[in-house]
């Protein structure tokens, strides 16, 4: 359909095909999404071809000293005249195989099965007790140990002592660093023969080879960006990208307080939580499914409602303040900008007071007589009136953020457009759905998706104003009626110390927040018509 024969429709056809067109355009990112997924293990997949044919290549074609780099890098820099480069690259050869052989090599071997010796406790009998018959005993269990040790040996006579056994988490975190070196390695390994391969070529035909003082000088001048940024990658690949996939990993194993370091392991589960969250329990507790599936609906219901009421409400209100007439523009303004001075946490416990049991609200009501003195407010104890709440609560907090966006907006739409739309007869609605929405949704377009996203993770709101309370439903496990994905996985992973769930947990509220930022990202106007809004 052409933009003309769109204009030429009734207005309940147009938003028929606006939302059509929308739902459309999302079932067609969710695809591109999937193959741009597929389409990067295919191209993994073809740099490892690669990098195996330019191997090939190299000791194919190269000479004695290239071949020998295969074995003991920087052979051939050494050969060549890069006499630092090719020592340096020996070096780290020699540390790899050093920390592989003392170190990472048992560490990546201990992932295969997270630790096998548990945590002992010894009964140890004196000499006049051994006579008598006894020996060292081994135990599991602490209490049986001193038990068995009181009754056989007595108790001046005997003594326990501890040994502790293999820490799983520790395992975990030292094989993933481990296979994180190694792979490095590799990558350096492919780098360095591919360069000893090249300096043969430039040396055979008689061509400058730079020397530790010319790639010196790079680092400082041409490839300046790699100094500084050598240490900021470190310290992500340490910090950020290792607890990450340490954080996957665990949703792979049955890691919770009964598996912690020192009374017991953890192992490997496969994918065993992920069945059990999509209802296949074998143990035929479904709770875990009920909760994730309740709590991800409210989720998607809540984000939606706070960020398109808190959108459109801040929106208008802001158009109101900037209309032509309204007086002390700057009062109002100032009375938004000053309720969100004060810190969030502060205002939602506040609120939290005022509609509990006892609090303000009740207190008003029964002093006015509209409530009998033995009853009691419920709104925080009902799970509707308790969600309601929580939203709207929600719209007094963040309107005046979206007041104080979308005012300077409304100030840069050129008063051009309005005019020649009123003149055309254009009415009031008209020119809001025509030109002011329009031009709104394309600046914050990408800001409208950041605050879907970040009202998926909105942690505050709920823990300091409900705290995922009420608890009216038995099936719920570790969770609240109000709670959010991102409360329930602090809870899981804080209160409950059940890490397997919570990073089953983590995993989806990632791909969630992956998914539809990708696709309504690529489908707004923001980035399909950067260069054509007017």
């Amino acid at each position: 359909m052409t933009y003309t024969e769109y204009l030429q429709l009734p207005s309940n056809e147009q938003l028929k095909y606006r939302l059509k067109d929308s739902f459309s355009r999302l079932g067609q990112g969710f695809i591109n999404f999937l193959i741009g997924i597929g389409l990067f293990f295919v191209n993994l997949v073809r740099k490892i071809g690669r990098s195996f044919k330019e191997m090939g290549y190299a000791f194919k074609h190269g000479d004695i000293w290239t071949r020998l780099s295969f074995i003991f890098l920087g052979i051939s820099q050494i050969r060549r005249g890069q006499i630092l480069k090719g020592i340096c690259y020996l070096v780290i050869e020699f540390l790899f195989i050093f920390y592989i052989v003392a170190v990472g090599g048992y560490a990546i071997y201990q992932l295969r099965s997270l630790g096998v010796v548990s945590i002992h406790y010894y009964c140890s009998i004196d000499e006049s007790s051994i006579a008598a018959g006894f020996e060292n005993i081994v135990f599991t269990d602490q209490n049986a140990a001193i038990a068995y040790c009181t009754t056989y040996g007595g108790s001046e006579a005997i003594y326990t002592y501890t040994e502790y056994g293999d820490n799983s988490f520790n395992i975990m975190l030292f094989g993933v660093l481990a296979v994180i070196i190694t792979v490095v390695f590799l990558a350096f390994y492919h780098s360095v023969i591919k360069k000893s391969i090249d300096v043969q070529e430039r040396k055979e035909a008689h061509l400058y080879i730079n020397r530790a003082f010319d790639d010196f000088r790079d680092l400082l001048d041409k490839k300046f960006y790699v100094t500084l940024l050598l240490l900021p990658i470190i310290g992500i690949c340490i910090f950020t990208i290792l607890p990450l996939i340490d954080m996957i990993l665990m949703a792979f194993t049955n890691y919770n307080s009964t598996h912690q370091f020192p009374t017991a392991m953890f192992s490997w589960v496969g994918l065993t939580n992920f069945i059990n969250l999509f209802g296949g329990s074998h143990s035929g507790d479904t709770r875990f499914a009920y909760t994730f599936f309740n709590i991800l609906w409210w989720t998607l219901l809540w984000a939606f409602l706070a960020t398109f009421l808190n959108y459109f409400l801040g929106m208008i209100l802001a158009m109101v303040i900037n209309k032509k007439g309204i007086k002390f523009k700057k009062l109002w303004r100032t009375c938004f900008v000053l309720s969100i001075a004060m810190p969030q946490f502060v205002s939602l416990l506040t609120w939290n007071q005022f509609l509990s049991v006892s609090g303000m609200v009740e207190l008003i009501m029964k002093q006015f007589g509209w409530m009998a003195s033995t009853e009691h407010i419920t709104i925080l104890d009902q799970a509707y009136s308790a969600r309601i709440a929580v939203v709207l609560i929600n719209i007094w907090i963040g309107v005046p953020y979206t007041i104080l966006t979308t005012t300077g907006i409304l100030m840069n739409i050129p008063n051009d457009l309005y005019e020649s739309a009123q003149i055309d007869g254009a009415s009031p609605v008209t020119r809001y759905f025509k030109i002011t929405l329009p031009y709104i949704l394309f600046v914050t377009g990408p800001y409208l998706i950041t605050q879907f996203v970040g009202n998926i993770n909105n942690f505050n709101v709920i823990y300091f104003l409900t705290g995922g309370a009420p608890y009216n439903d038995s099936n719920y496990l570790y969770a609240g009626q109000t709670d959010l994905l991102v409360t329930w996985l602090y809870k899981l992973t804080v209160d409950e110390q059940n890490y397997s769930y919570a990073s089953v947990i983590g995993i989806m509220i990632f791909a969630i927040c992956a998914i539809f930022s990708l696709i309504a990202y690529r489908n707004s106007s923001a980035m399909k018509d950067e260069e054509n809004f007017a």
